[in-house]
């Protein structure tokens, strides 16, 4: 009887049953541990192909990939979320997934098949992933760095999942990320011009701000919630003649591994949403502001605005 498989692949902006159980021994650890290296080869020479770098593997990854393939052997469906509502990004997430990533899956099913499978069903499932757009995109997207998979048996049928995470594609591809410079100095154009279209005057940069913004921004790297109430005791030592300050902090999740202008333009589009009318991106009464950001890795970008007036 000739194998019947099928595909469905998904892309998220985070106990094997049967003939073929769970690995109880070295043995069947080995086994395992051949059918997970065989498909991190063959998605990595598809990737090597399209000039992309080699995903890592990981347990985290592979932890989500076997929950799932198992349990959709066991309940007898054939979905990225569960019957009782998982989703990929949840199981990534349960796994110990970083939640700032993007994740993405892919999953097939095989009938008429030999369990336990073999490199041969490996690589039919391979081939027939990159044959699909869907599940072809996830194996060589740009924005995931790492790799897992799992798979399980029993009768004649198989499941296998791919899952994969990274810190998402950074906007504009490769070689779009900003300097530090360029980044405080896109940051300050985007500013003022969104100023500019509340009917506010423009800003200078102003070095104190930059400081200040910088210990805000170890604060939120560190998940710190101890900001001073009075926030001009974040200036630096002789920083004087200030009579307003204003902060805005933002975080981002799969927004890659750098900044680009993308990214600031996004920020401040948000922070000028969120603000009082009278309060967008300092206000009126503010004539200087300070900037820092960071790509922190994960795919986490942290960015603070400190608004000052004189």
């Amino acid at each position: 009887m000739q194998a019947h498989s099928v595909l469905t692949s998904v892309i998220l902006v985070n106990v094997l049953s049967g003939p073929f159980a769970p690995p109880a021994s070295a043995q069947d650890l080995v086994e395992m541990a051949d059918l997970r290296e065989a498909a991190l080869e063959r998605t990595n020479a598809s990737r090597s192909e399209a000039d992309l770098a080699s995903l890592a593997h990981s347990d985290v990854l592979d932890a989500a990939a076997q929950s799932h393939a198992a349990d959709m052997l066991t309940r007898g469906y054939h979905s990225h979320v569960s019957p009782d509502g998982e989703t990929p990004f949840d199981r990534f997430l349960a796994a110990g997934g970083n939640s700032w990533s993007v994740s993405g899956e892919n999953i097939a099913t095989c009938t008429g098949c030999t369990v336990p499978p073999d490199l041969d069903r490996i690589q039919a499932f391979h081939d027939g992933w990159m044959q699909s757009p869907g599940h072809r995109r996830n194996i060589l997207s740009a924005g995931f760095d790492s790799f897992g998979f799992g798979i399980a048996g029993s009768g004649s049928t198989v499941y296998a999942v791919q899952t994969f995470s990274g810190p998402g594609e950074d906007e504009g591809g490769a070689g779009s990320a900003l300097s530090p410079e360029q980044v405080a100095g896109t940051a300050l154009q985007q500013i003022n011009d969104a100023r500019a279209d509340a009917g506010l005057g423009p800003l200078e940069a102003d070095a104190d701000l930059d400081e200040a913004a910088d210990r805000v921004l170890d604060h939120l790297a560190e998940d710190r919630d101890d900001l001073p109430e009075n926030i001009f005791e974040l200036l630096p030592e002789g920083s004087t003649g200030w009579t307003s300050l204003a902060v805005q902090t933002a975080t981002l999740g799969g927004s890659g591994a750098s900044i680009g202008r993308g990214d600031l333009s996004a920020i401040i589009s948000d922070w000028e949403q969120a603000a009082n009318p009278r309060e967008i991106l300092g206000g009126p009464t503010a004539s200087h502001v300070g900037f820092a950001a960071d790509a922190a890795g994960g795919g986490r970008l942290s960015a603070v605005a400190l608004f000052g007036g004189r």
